[in-house]
C-alpha cells in the first residue's frame, strides 16, 4: 500500500472538485485530509461551482448527508483561516479543469460518480496533473489525467435496456389494499390521487408519502433494475419524488414504489403566459420567478452531484407550490450509470438526438445542459420556448435545427419576438443572462447548471438591491395592460398586443402607447412590488467566464488560449459557505447561524481507504 502522505508531498497544490469531498462520505477521513493539507501548507483551488454544489446539498436537506456536509463546511473554514484557499471566478467545471490539468505540479481530486468526472472525460485534452479519484469512500491515485481516464472506462448501455419483457401481476390494486415495502412494512392505499399511462398514484397512511403502483406490463426489467439502484442512493430530499422504498404485493411480486409527496401544480400549467401566472401566483414579482428558477437549478445541481442525469427535462415533470418549494416528479425514468433514460421531449432535446432511440445510448452532460438552458429560459419567460417566434419557419423543430433565436443582445431586431410582452421580459433581464442566452441559442454554446445558477443568483441580487431604475422591470410581465384584455372573448390564447387592438376604440393609439412603454390606464405610479422570501444566500459576484461545447478531439492551441491561471483569487471569508436560510426576510438585518455542536468522533487513519492504482 502506497503512502498517501508521501505522494501528496510531491505536489505544490490541490485542485478540488466538490464531488471528491462529498463522495468521500467519511467525515473523519476528510478531517484528517484537511489537517494534513494545512500542516503541509498546500494551496487548495476550488471553482465557483463548489459553493453552488454545497448550497444544493444544504437545500436538499437529506438526513443521510448532514455529517459530511458539516465536515466540508468546517474544513473550508480551516483552509480559509489558514489562507490556503483560492477560488476561481469561473463556475464552469470544464474551464476550471482546463485551468489546472496542464500543470504537473498540481493534483486533482474528483468524484467518480458525479457528472464532473464525465465532463473531465469529455474535454478529451492531454493532462499532466495527477488525479485522485474518490469512489464511494475509496481513493485511487493516477500519475496523470490520461492514465486516469484510460483506467476508468466510461459506462456503456446495460444490455437489460433492450429487454421488452415485463413483470406480470394478476392483481389490480385499489383504495384500501395493503402493499409491503422491501423491509416488510405495511403500506395502506387510502385514496387515489391520479391515474396515468404508467400507473396509479395513491395516498397512504403516512401523510408525506405516496405510492406509485404500475399498471400490468408497466414494470420492465430496465425499470425495476433502475428502481433498485435508485433505492440504494437514498435521496430522501425535500424536492425530489425519488423512489425511496420499493413496494410488493403480499405474494412478493414487485408492483411499485414509495416516494415523498409533491404539492402545488405543474410548472407547465402555472407558467403558461400572463393569465396562468395571474391565476396561480397573483402576488408574484419578477424576483419570485427568478428564485423559482434558482430552486429548480439547485435540484439539478444536486442530482448531477450524485451522477444522475434527468434526461426527460420538461415543464410537465416538475410541480411548484411557491418560489422555493418545487418538486421533480416522474423520477423513475432518469439515467443512472449504465441505465439510460428511455424517454425524451423533442422541444427540450438536442436536435442531434431526435432520430435516436433513447434506450440505445447514454446521454452526456452536454445533452442535459441543452435541456436545462431551454427550461431556464421558459421559466423566466413564463412558459415561452426560446425558439418560438413570429413569421418564422413552419415548425418549432425547424427553428431549433437552424438556431433561429429571435432575441439579440443589442435589441437590433425584435420583429420576430412573439407577441404578448416577451420583448419587455427580455429587456428586463440582466446583461449577463442576455449574453448567455444568445450564445446558447444562437451560437450553440453550452453552459452547465452551475453556471446558470450563478448567473441567476447575480440577477436575483440585482433585483433585490433595486439595481434597475424602471419599476416595471420588477413585474412578472413588465408593461402588461391587464384591463385591456378583459372585454375580449377568447377561443384560445391571445397576445397583449392583440388584446389591445381588439378592445380599444383607437387601435393605433393604443399600440403606440404600448410600444412607448406607457400604460394608458395607469394614472398613479405603482408602488414597488413586494419582494419574496426564498432559500439561499445573497452574494454579489462578477460575471463568470463562459464556454463553448468541449471539443470532441484534442485541440491544444484552442485550449491553451482559454487557460488563465490568474482567474483564481484568495478566499478571505467563509461567507460563500454560509448555510442558506430557509425563509429569510428581505431586510438587511443579519441573522446569526445557530451553533451546531459536533459530537466527538473517534479518528480513523488517513490511509485506511487509500489504494494506489
Amino acid at each position: 500500500m502506497a503512502d498517501f502522505a508521501e505522494i501528496l508531498k510531491t505536489f505544490s497544490s490541490l485542485v478540488v472538485d466538490y464531488s471528491s469531498m462529498f463522495e468521500l462520505g467519511n467525515p473523519d477521513l476528510l478531517d484528517s485530509l484537511i489537517e494534513y493539507v494545512i500542516q503541509q501548507n498546500k494551496t487548495v483551488y476550488i471553482s465557483r461551482s463548489f459553493k453552488v454544489f454545497h448550497e444544493s446539498v444544504q437545500c436538499a436537506n437529506n438526513p443521510n448527508e448532514k455529517g459530511i456536509l458539516l465536515s466540508i463546511k468546517n474544513g473550508m473554514k480551516k483552509l480559509t483561516d489558514a489562507k490556503l484557499l483560492r477560488a476561481s471566478k469561473s463556475a464552469s467545471a470544464v474551464d476550471f479543469f482546463l485551468e489546472h490539468i496542464g500543470n504537473e505540479d498540481e493534483c486533482l481530486f474528483i468524484g467518480r460518480s458525479s457528472t464532473s468526472f464525465s465532463r473531465l472525460r469529455n474535454i478529451n485534452a492531454p493532462g499532466k496533473c495527477a488525479v485522485f479519484v474518490v469512489n464511494r469512500g475509496r481513493i485511487r491515485f493516477y500519475p496523470s489525467v490520461s492514465e486516469c481516464l484510460a483506467s476508468e472506462p466510461p459506462y456503456s448501455v446495460n444490455p437489460i435496456s433492450g429487454n421488452s419483457d415485463f413483470i406480470a401481476s394478476d392483481i389490480n390494486f385499489g383504495v384500501g389494499d395493503i402493499l409491503y415495502t422491501d423491509d416488510e412494512e405495511e403500506i395502506t392505499l387510502t385514496s387515489l390521487i391520479s391515474t396515468g399511462a404508467e400507473g396509479l398514484v395513491f395516498c397512504t397512511q403516512q401523510d408525506n408519502w405516496v405510492a406509485k403502483v404500475y399498471h400490468r406490463g408497466g414494470i420492465t426489467p430496465l425499470r425495476w433494475y433502475k428502481l433498485m439502484k435508485m433505492r440504494t442512493l437514498e435521496l430522501e430530499t425535500d424536492n425530489l419524488c425519488w423512489p425511496c422504498r420499493l413496494l410488493f404485493s403480499r405474494s412478493h411480486v414487485p408492483v411499485g414504489y414509495l416516494m415523498k409527496r409533491a404539492a402545488g401544480t405543474t410548472i407547465s400549467r402555472a407558467f403558461d403566459g400572463p393569465d396562468a401566472m395571474e391565476k396561480y401566483f397573483p402576488s408574484w414579482t419578477r424576483l419570485h420567478v427568478v428564485v423559482a428558477a434558482i430552486t429548480f437549478l439547485r435540484i439539478m445541481d444536486y442530482l448531477h452531484l450524485h451522477g444522475v442525469i434527468v434526461g426527460d427535462i420538461q415543464l410537465k415533470n416538475a410541480m411548484i407550490e411557491d418560489e422555493d418549494d418545487l418538486y421533480l416528479i416522474d423520477m423513475d425514468s432518469v439515467q443512472i450509470q449504465d441505465l439510460p433514460c428511455p424517454v425524451g421531449t423533442e422541444e427540450f432535446t438536442r436536435p442531434e438526438l431526435w432520430d435516436k432511440s433513447f434506450v440505445t445510448f447514454l446521454r452526456r452532460p452536454q445533452d442535459e445542459d441543452y435541456s436545462i438552458a431551454i427550461l431556464v429560459f421558459s421559466m423566466l419567460f413564463c412558459g415561452q420556448h426560446p425558439y418560438a417566434q413570429r413569421n418564422g419557419l413552419e415548425m418549432l423543430r425547424d427553428e431549433m435545427e437552424v438556431r433561429s433565436f429571435p432575441y439579440t443582445v443589442d435589441d437590433s431586431e425584435n420583429d420576430r419576438i412573439p407577441l404578448g410582452g416577451y420583448d419587455k421580459i427580455w429587456d428586463a433581464l440582466s446583461d449577463e443572462l442576455k449574453d448567455m442566452f444568445v450564445r446558447a441559442f444562437s451560437k450553440g454554446e453550452l453552459f452547465d447548471s452551475s453556471e446558470w445558477t450563478v448567473a441567476l443568483e447575480n440577477y436575483r441580487d440585482q433585483l433585490m438591491n433595486h439595481a434597475f431604475k424602471d419599476e416595471e422591470v420588477y413585474r412578472v410581465f413588465p408593461y402588461m395592460v391587464k384591463e385591456a384584455a378583459k372585454p375580449v372573448k377568447r377561443t384560445g390564447k391571445v397576445s397583449v398586443r392583440e388584446a389591445i387592438m381588439n378592445s380599444s376604440l383607437n387601435s393605433q393609439e393604443a399600440m403606440d402607447s404600448y410600444n412607448s412603454q406607457v400604460p394608458t390606464h395607469v394614472e398613479e405610479k405603482k408602488p414597488v412590488p413586494k419582494t419574496p422570501s426564498f432559500k439561499g444566500t445573497t452574494v454579489s459576484s462578477e460575471t463568470q467566464a463562459h464556454k463553448a461545447e468541449a471539443p470532441s478531439e484534442p485541440q491544444t492551441s484552442a485550449i491553451a488560449a482559454r487557460v488563465k491561471k490568474s482567474e483564481s483569487e484568495p478566499v478571505e471569508t467563509m461567507e460563500i459557505f454560509k448555510k442558506p436560510s430557509v425563509k429569510p426576510s428581505m431586510n438587511t438585518e443579519k441573522k446569526t447561524e445557530p451553533k451546531v455542536e459536533e459530537p466527538p468522533r473517534k479518528k480513523k487513519g488517513l490511509f485506511s481507504r487509500f489504494k494506489k492504482k
